[in-house]
């Protein structure tokens, strides 16, 4: 697949993505960057590190919540 460009210039990955969407199919969804417990963050850090080469911004991961929800 790809990374996905976000209007404000982030960038989100198609690795993260499936992961935020496995967690919706089991009725664990975040609002807010700031909703997301340090387990899943930890997750998510590690996949953009290794996607993009660094950490994911919170306007990252707002953009990776919208674009899975």
């Amino acid at each position: 697949m790809g990374w996905w460009k976000t209007v404000s210039g982030g960038v989100i990955g198609d690795p993260a993505a499936d992961y935020v969407e496995q967690l919706a199919c089991m009725e664990v969804v975040f609002a807010a960057p700031a909703d997301i417990p340090a387990l899943v963050r930890d997750r998510l850090v590690a996949l953009y590190v290794e996607g993009i080469g660094r950490p994911p911004t919170d306007d990252d991961l707002q953009a990776l919540l919208a674009f899975c929800g």
